[in-house]
C-alpha cells in the first residue's frame, strides 16, 4: 500500500483509538521498539499536510531523510529533508549531538502542531549513513516574503545592508510543544560567534543568521549569494510575520560583487541628487557617500544633516561616545530609500570630520516653504495652544497662520516640562521639519503636501516671546465654574426657602381652615338658635302688631301711631336677624360652587332694581378649599351690597378667574364712585371694607380697590391656591 493511500485509510479511524493502539503496539514512549507500519506517516509532505488540530492529535511518524542543519533551540532542533520536502524536528539532545550535514537519518516520533506549521517530535533519531545534500530551491526575497517556504533549503541573492552581532534578544523562545530541554553547555561549534545580516533586493528585506567570524567591512554593500534554511517569525494566531534565513555551519556566503575597498574615500554625492532620475539609472540598491553638517542627532536612532540648501534624514543604529552636536561635519554611508516625502538613508554608518559653527534655522513664511526644508532646521513664531506630557516626550500644538502645527520634544520622564510653556503664550520655535504626506496626492506629477510637524532638539528650541494673558481659557473655566457653584448654591437656597415658605403657608392655611371650621360650626349653631328663637319670636310679634293695627279702628290716633311704630321696629329687628343669619351661614356653598353662589347673590341683589348685571368665569372651573370659598363669597357679597346700596349703578359685573395656582375675584360697577383717599380716613368706621381686607390678609392674598367720583368702583381680590 502506498503511503498516501495508507494515510487516507488511517484517517478514517477515530484518532483517540488510533493513538492508543499505536502506543500499545510500540511498547510505549520509552521502549524504543519499532511501531507497526499501519497508521504511520512516512513522508515530510504528509506531516506538513496536517491541519493544526490533526497534528495536535499526535499521529505516529517514521521518516527517512538527510540532515540539513541545526535550528533553534540549539542542541535539540534540526531540519531533515526527504524525497518530498523538508521539515522541522525536535529530538533527544543526546541523539542530536554530533549530527552533521549529509547524515542520513531514520526518525520515529509523533506530530505536533507547532506555532506556525506542523513538525515532528522524535523519540528516536538514528544515523544510518550519508547521502548527498539536495540542491536548494532558488527563490527571490519577495518569494520568501510570501511565507510558503518554511523549513526549506533555499538559495537567495541580494545586497548586504548591515552586519551586526546576534544579540540575546534575537534568540527566539522554544516553540509550543517543546518536550526536550536544550543542553546548557553546547558543543564548541555552538559557541562559535553568530551575526545577523540584513539582505536587500529591490523593496524586499530579509534577515540572515551566519555562523563564524564575519567582518562587516567585507560584506556590507556587497552583492552576495547564499544558501540556508528558511524559517519565520509568527504571532500567537499562527500568522506569518516575516521570514529569516539560517545559514548552517560550514556553508559559506559567496560574494559575487565585492563592496568598495574604502567607501569613505569616494567622492561625496550631493544630498539633492539622491533618488533623482540620473542617480536611479546608475548603481541602484547600493549605498552612497554623503557629507554634511549635523542638524540634530538621536543616538542609535537617526541623524539629520544639511548639505548646502538641502537636508537629509539618516537612519542609523551606530553607537557613539556622545551625541553629535549641531554644527559637526560628518561623512555618511547609507542606502537611499523613499522617506515620508524626501529621500532618506537607511542602515547608515558615519564618521565625524570636524566641528563648525551653529546652524541658523530657515524661518518659514508659509506652509509651502516648508516643503523645500524637509528634514532641515526651520523656525516660526506661533501661539502655543496645548501642551501634553507623555512618558518619553512632550507633545505641543501650535497655532501658526491659522493652521495647527504639531511639535514634540523627546524628554525623559524624570525631567519636568519647562516652566512657562503655558497655553496662550506667543512662542518662537526652532525644530527639524518633517513634511506630512498622509493626505492623498495626485496619480502622477508634482506632489505638494500642505502639512508638516516639528521635532525640537532641546528645550532651548522654544522661547516664550509673550506669556499668556492672565485670563486664559483655564482660568476662565475656573471662574465660570465658581460662578456656577455660587449660582447653584443660591438657587438651592432660594428653593429651600421657597419650600419652607410654602410649607409655612400650608401650615397656616391648615390652621385657618381648622379654625374656620370651628368658627363656622359655632356660627351655624348660633344661626340655628337665632332662627329658631329670636327670628321666630320677632316674626310672631310682627304678625300680632300687624293684626292689632288692622283691628285698631276704634282706637285713638296716638295709639294707632304707637302700634305702627312698634310694627315697624319689629319688622326692622326681624330683617336684622335674617341678615345676621345670612352672614353667619353659607348654606349656599353647601349646595353649589363659588361661581354659582356669587351669581345667585348678584341676581338677588339686582332683581327688580333696574340694575344690569353679568357673571363671567375664566379658566378651569373647580372647587376651592372651604375657607377660601367662604371668604371670597363674603368679599363678593360685600362688594355687590355696597354697590347696590351706595353707588346707584346702572350695571354691576362680576368676574371669577382661575389662573394656575391663583384665583382672582373682580366686582366692577359704573356707579357714583368715591375718593379712596378720603375713604381711608373713614375705614376705621366702615366695617365692610375693613372686613374685606382682613379676610384677604388672613389668606395671604392681595386686595385692590380702585375708584373715583363719577367713575365707578373696582374691587379685585387675588388669592394663591
Amino acid at each position: 500500500m502506498s503511503s498516501s493511500l495508507l494515510c487516507s485509510a488511517v484517517r478514517t479511524v477515530p484518532s483517540s483509538l488510533l493513538v492508543w493502539v499505536l502506543f500499545l503496539a510500540g511498547g510505549g514512549w520509552s521502549s524504543g521498539a519499532a511501531a507497526p507500519a499501519v497508521g504511520e506517516l512516512t513522508t515530510a509532505a504528509e506531516v506538513r499536510a496536517l491541519s493544526a488540530v490533526e497534528a495536535g492529535q499526535g499521529w505516529a511518524v517514521r521518516l527517512r531523510g538527510v540532515f540539513m542543519g541545526e535550528a533553534d533551540p540549539e542542541g535539540i532542533a534540526f531540519v531533515v529533508q526527504d524525497e518530498t520536502q523538508a521539515i522541522y524536528v525536535q529530538g533527544p539532545p543526546e541523539q542530536v549531538a554530533g549530527l552533521a550535514r549529509g547524515d542520513l537519518l531514520e526518525i520515529a516520533g509523533v506530530t505536533d502542531p507547532g506555532g506556525f506549521a506542523p513538525y515532528v517530535v522524535a523519540r528516536r533519531v538514528q544515523r544510518v549513513g550519508t547521502a548527498p545534500v539536495p540542491e536548494p530551491l532558488v527563490v527571490s526575497l519577495d518569494e520568501l516574503d510570501a511565507g510558503l517556504v518554511d523549513a526549506k533549503w533555499v538559495e537567495i541573492r541580494g545586497i548586504v545592508r548591515s552586519v551586526e552581532p546576534k544579540a540575546q534578544s534575537d534568540v527566539p523562545p522554544p516553540p509550543p510543544g517543546t518536550r526536550y530541554e536544550a543542553p546548557s553547555n553546547p558543543s564548541p561549534e555552538g559557541l562559535a560567534p553568530k551575526v545577523k545580516m540584513k539582505l536587500a533586493a529591490g523593496g524586499a528585506r530579509v534577515l540572515v543568521q551566519v555562523s563564524g567570524d564575519v567582518d562587516p567591512e567585507d560584506l556590507v554593500d556587497a552583492e552576495v549569494r547564499l544558501r540556508g534554511i528558511c524559517f519565520n517569525l509568527h504571532n500567537r494566531n499562527r500568522q506569518f510575520v516575516r521570514p529569516f534565513v539560517q545559514v548552517p555551519r560550514g556553508v559559506d556566503v559567496v560574494v559575487e560583487t565585492p563592496a568598495p575597498a574604502d567607501p569613505f574615500a569616494t567622492e561625496p554625492n550631493p544630498v539633492a541628487s539622491l533618488l533623482r532620475f540620473e542617480q536611479l539609472s546608475g548603481r541602484s540598491g547600493h549605498r552612497v557617500h554623503v557629507r554634511g553638517t549635523v542638524v540634530h542627532h538621536q543616538p542609535g536612532v537617526a541623524m539629520w544633516v544639511r548639505d548646502g540648501a538641502h537636508s537629509l534624514k539618516i537612519e542609523t543604529t551606530q553607537g557613539f561616545d556622545a551625541p553629535l552636536a549641531p554644527g559637526d561635519e560628518v561623512d555618511v554611508l547609507g542606502f537611499p530609500a523613499r522617506g515620508e516625502y524626501s529621500a532618506v538613508l537607511e542602515d547608515a554608518v558615519f564618521r565625524r570630520r570636524d566641528a563648525s559653527g551653529p546652524l541658523e534655522p530657515h524661518w518659514l513664511s508659509d506652509a509651502e516653504s516648508a516643503l523645500q526644508y524637509d528634514a532641515d532646521l526651520v523656525g516660526l513664531e506661533a501661539v502655543l495652544v496645548e501642551t501634553r506630557r507623555f512618558p518619553d516626550r512632550v507633545a505641543l500644538t501650535l497655532d501658526w497662520q491659522g493652521r495647527s502645527v504639531a511639535a514634540q520634544l523627546f524628554l525623559p520622564a524624570e525631567v519636568a516640562t519647562p516652566a512657562g510653556w503655558s497655553p496662550g503664550g506667543i512662542v518662537r520655535v526652532q525644530g527639524v521639519c518633517a513634511v506630512i504626506t498622509d493626505e492623498g496626492g495626485p496619480l502622477g506629477g508634482l506632489w505638494i503636501p500642505r502639512a508638516f510637524q516639528l521635532l525640537l532638539r532641546s528645550a532651548d528650541d522654544l522661547v516664550v516671546v509673550q506669556p499668556p494673558p492672565w485670563w486664559n481659557a483655564e482660568r476662565v473655566v475656573w471662574v465660570l465654574a465658581g460662578f456656577l457653584a455660587v449660582a447653584v448654591a443660591t438657587v438651592a437656597g432660594v428653593t429651600l426657602a421657597s419650600r419652607r415658605r410654602l410649607q409655612e403657608q400650608e401650615r397656616r392655611r391648615a390652621m385657618a381652615e381648622a379654625e374656620f371650621g370651628a368658627i363656622l360650626a359655632e356660627r351655624n349653631r348660633m344661626a340655628r338658635e337665632i332662627h329658631d328663637t329670636l327670628s321666630q319670636g320677632l316674626g310672631a310679634i310682627s304678625v300680632q302688631l300687624e293684626l292689632a293695627r288692622v283691628h285698631a279702628d276704634g282706637l285713638s290716633t296716638p295709639i294707632r301711631n304707637h302700634l305702627a311704630t312698634a310694627h315697624k321696629f319689629a319688622r326692622a329687628a326681624l330683617a336684622e336677624a335674617r341678615e345676621s343669619i345670612w352672614n353667619m351661614r353659607s348654606q349656599v356653598l353647601e349646595q353649589r360652587d363659588l361661581a354659582a353662589a356669587l351669581e345667585s347673590i348678584l341676581r338677588q341683589m339686582t332683581e327688580g332694581t333696574g340694575v344690569g348685571s353679568s357673571m363671567r368665569v375664566d379658566g378651569d372651573r373647580r372647587r376651592l378649599p372651604p375657607v377660601m370659598e367662604n371668604n371670597l363669597l363674603r368679599i363678593g357679597q360685600e362688594a355687590i351690597t355696597n354697590a347696590t346700596k351706595h353707588a346707584h349703578p346702572s350695571r354691576i359685573d362680576v368676574r371669577l378667574a382661575f389662573e394656575g395656582r391663583a384665583v382672582r375675584l373682580e366686582v366692577r360697577d359704573d356707579g357714583t364712585g368715591f375718593d379712596p383717599d378720603a375713604q381711608r380716613d373713614r375705614e376705621s368706621r366702615s366695617f365692610g371694607l375693613v372686613g374685606m381686607r382682613e379676610r384677604v390678609e388672613l389668606l395671604g392674598g392681595a386686595l385692590a380697590i380702585e375708584s373715583a367720583p363719577g367713575r365707578g368702583t373696582s374691587v379685585v381680590a387675588t388669592l394663591s391656591v
